[in-house]
């Protein structure tokens, strides 16, 4: 089997060293941005959300190169990213591709749905690739995202929003990396592992790094007031994390979503909120087909100067209250 996936960021090739233990031959697409976007334009309509149309296009560079299994993430609750699989395996056909797109659930369904697409493959091995991959994940997590000290003289920045957005550097433009280059510290809170393991943090049986568990109660009790309704996708934990970096005195939050998300731009409003409630500022980046590589450049800058001018105007408040 010649099974292609799509790109995500620094976790692409974890499931290409899966495939000894899959027996598949996995497919990396060749993604260069734009031209990926551009072939999936014809398919989807300038409403669809940038994730929709880069694994649509990452679909057709795995097709070009014979892929005739590919496998889609189906794991978002209300988000509409649930069916992308549908519309991707129609634009698929329409380009004449004999290929099947297999919608797969990150956590105990997971095994089951590597069955569905091989029954060659037996329980126990199915369940072996799936736990290789969560451990696999939770390094690399280790690996990307450092602690953030809480006393530092650098400005500590939180990032939230879609997580397909936050975890694909190509349809981010490298943020991550342009935020620490201008001098900030940069708190990632949708790594990969919190996405797979989310229900076993939320219940206290696991532990986040670098993460205070009361303190994220209590921002997750605040954000329910503020929108008491779940809303799918990582729209509430964009409201819980907002308030959690706020509480434990982040510098900025940087909301980022894709043009046209349904949970994102929805409490986008609510986040407009917390950071007039909090006194903590929220720079929202919408990334599309059209963004400007230029333009974001100058809009991270101007951020991270305002955030090191109001940490430097905190300090001096409290040099002259203390008499210094």
């Amino acid at each position: 089997m010649k099974v292609g996936y799509p790109s995500m960021g620094s976790y692409t090739r974890l499931l290409s060293e899966l495939s000894p233990h899959l027996g598949w031959e996995l497919i990396t697409p060749k993604i260069t941005p734009q031209r990926t976007i551009e072939l999936s334009g014809h398919y989807l309509n300038e409403m669809m959300c940038y994730p929709a149309k880069f694994t649509l296009g990452s679909f057709i560079e795995c097709c070009k190169q014979g892929a005739d299994h590919l496998l889609m993430f189906d794991s978002c609750g209300k988000c509409r990213l649930t069916t992308y699989w549908i519309l991707q395996q129609r634009a698929l056909n329409k380009l004449g591709f004999n290929a099947t797109v297999h919608p797969i659930r990150l956590g105990l369904h997971t095994p089951g749905d590597i069955q569905a697409i091989d029954p060659s493959i037996p329980s126990w091995k199915a369940w072996h690739v799936f736990i290789s991959f969560l451990r696999k994940a939770l390094s690399l997590d280790t690996e990307l995202y450092y602690d953030i000290p809480k006393e530092t003289t650098l400005v500590r920045i939180g990032l939230v929003g879609e997580i397909f957005s936050v975890l694909e550097e190509q349809v981010n433009r490298n943020l991550i990396q342009k935020v620490e280059k201008m001098g900030a510290l940069v708190h990632n809170s949708l790594p990969l592992s919190y996405f797979i393991f989310k229900g076993l943090y939320n219940r206290g049986w696991m532990k986040r790094r670098g993460m205070d568990r009361q303190t994220w109660l209590f921002a997750r009790e605040q954000a329910h007031k503020y929108f008491p309704k779940e809303i799918g996708g990582h729209g509430n934990e964009s409201i819980i994390h907002t308030i959690y970096y706020a509480l434990n005195g982040f510098d900025g939050v940087i909301h980022v979503l894709p043009f046209g998300c349904m949970p994102e731009s929805t409490i986008a409003p609510i986040l407009d909120d917390i950071s007039q409630d909090y006194n903590i500022p929220v720079m929202r980046l919408i990334f599309d087909v059209h963004t400007a590589e230029g333009g974001l450049d100058t809009r991270l800058e101007a951020f991270v100067d305002i955030m090191k001018r109001r940490k430097d105007g905190r300090k001096n408040k409290i040099k002259v209250s203390d008499g210094v």
